[in-house]
């Protein structure tokens, strides 16, 4: 049997490559992981419902989401979440606070879908802009939100179902204010990211004490498997916490210097089937 019992896979950057798609080599990998007896866990700062997409696009689908970097642990297959920690109406509302200080908007999460305003929109048009042909508002289940009335009447009926907040704005520097207004009410758990040297920015928000890596050790327990005995692979700031905590933590080679320099080991690009090669090298060799 692999030492690692436990696969902890991100998905943009790291198990989906700049297309966003899994390969064919890539699948094979897990899927021969996963005939070895290792679980294998998704582990996304995306929704659930955006989880079992990319989970079914596996030859075999993956046991677990754990999504929105953490705030909801639940079987892939479906039924409760065995860890569950979003952001409550107070925490919601001092987002939109924030937000409004800045003449910005937020997205809001769910299971099941993203409510979005005018701030992501520009977003995803800057993105088509450099050549990055993003759907994003295409999907039936993210909803455009217009304004302030419309909020409060989306967290009335979202009430307790908000998971995270992702906060965007069409200049850098004010991406930086608001993280430094989120940060300043001691709140919060801030993953800001950055795209195109600079040029677009975003933070992603959680409630204080919310990370993968958390979700990863509550994952762990439940199953049985020891943090020794989990293999994490991830590229971005919101995979650091439990990339730290496994066993194994494996940076791919796209990550950012100071993610590569925070992990036990860095496998090759997302377009270079990274995750396979971590794989192969971590649990495959093992069973032979």
């Amino acid at each position: 049997m692999p030492k690692y019992k436990l696969i902890a896979l991100d998905l943009d950057g790291t198990l989906l490559n700049n297309r966003g798609k899994i390969t064919a080599v890539t699948a094979d990998a897990v899927l021969r992981a996963q005939r070895a007896g290792v679980t294998v866990a998704l582990c996304t700062g995306r929704n659930l419902t955006d989880a079992r997409v990319f989970s079914n696009a596996l030859p075999s689908p993956a046991d677990w989401a754990v999504t929105a970097n953490g705030a909801d642990v639940r079987p892939m297959a479906g039924g409760d979440a065995v860890f569950s920690d979003g952001l409550n109406d107070a925490l919601c509302q001092e987002i939109l606070k924030i937000c409004t200080c800045f003449d910005s908007d937020p997205c809001f999460y769910t299971n099941n879908g993203m409510y979005y305003g005018e701030e992501f929109r520009k977003f995803v048009f800057a993105l088509h802009r450099r050549g990055v042909q993003a759907d994003f508002l295409e999907i039936e289940s993210y909803h455009y939100v217009e304004n302030a009335q419309e909020w409060e009447q989306v967290l009335r009926q979202e009430h307790g179902c908000i998971t995270k907040a992702i906060l965007h704005h069409e200049e850098p520097k004010v991406v930086d204010c608001i993280t430094d207004a989120l940060r300043q009410t001691g709140l919060f758990e801030l993953a800001p990211s950055a795209m195109f040297g600079g040029q677009l920015k975003n933070v992603e928000v959680n409630r204080r004490g919310v990370s993968k890596g958390r979700a990863l050790e509550v994952l762990a327990a439940h199953i049985g498997c020891g943090m020794e005995q989990v293999l994490a692979i991830g590229d971005s700031d919101n995979d650091l916490s439990m990339l730290r905590l496994a066993g194994v933590g494996v940076a791919m080679a796209n990550a950012d210097p100071h993610i590569r320099n925070a992990v036990d080991a860095v496998t090759a690009a997302n377009t270079e089937d990274g995750v396979a090669r971590a794989i192969e090298r971590y649990i495959l060799e093992e069973t032979l």
